[in-house]
């Protein structure tokens, strides 16, 4: 899709009809429990949550449709490597699952020779990196670059629930990054 043309199919006309599917209701699901992810203060209760939202979007991504296969490979990838990060910070665990994202991403891409197709692996890719080797605003801030990625795959692919996600996260991030500054201070 040239020129932003993306944008347009995602906003276009038939907004409300193709926005309202049970797929997508599954993404706002996600998101809601997505939200309360973000809220949390505690590394591990983050983890913990960001694992359930990653069960919901696997079926939110397969329900897609093939387009959005590779989304839903990495976020099940994402539910061992959050429960994983939980109980260790072992570099080779690390590695693993970064190897295991791009082996499974390459198995899944539509075409992947389309560089917007690698904005999905490379975020998970930065999460991945985060929960395992750092904490706190750090870890926060990598996530927050990851979910940058994130909203322009999501409004290529057209997922309404992801796109929500990811602009609330960041936006609650940011926030909770800013706290936990000020809580760093005192």
């Amino acid at each position: 899709m040239d020129n932003l043309n993306f944008l347009y199919q995602f906003f276009g006309s038939d907004f409300i009809e193709k926005y309202t599917t049970v797929p997508q209701l599954i993404g706002i699901l996600g998101y809601l429990v997505g939200v309360s992810a973000f809220l949390q203060r505690n590394d591990n209760a983050f983890r913990w949550q960001l694992t359930i939202v990653n069960v919901i979007m696997t079926l939110h991504f397969y329900l897609l449709g093939p387009e959005s296969y590779p989304a839903a490979i990495l976020n099940i990838v994402n539910i061992f490597r959050n429960v994983t990060s939980t109980y260790t910070k072992n570099f080779l665990a690390m590695f693993f699952f970064i190897a295991l994202m791009w082996i499974f991403y390459f198995f899944t891409t539509p075409d992947w020779k389309q560089f917007i197709n690698y904005f999905s692996v490379i975020g998970t890719t930065l999460v991945t990196i985060a929960l395992f080797r750092f904490e706190q605003q750090k870890m926060r801030l990598l996530i927050l670059l990851s979910s940058a990625l994130w909203i322009i795959y999501s409004l290529w692919i057209g997922s309404l629930g992801s796109l929500a996600i990811e602009i609330t996260f960041a936006l609650i991030n940011i926030i909770t990054i800013i706290k936990l500054s000020q809580k760093s201070r005192t």
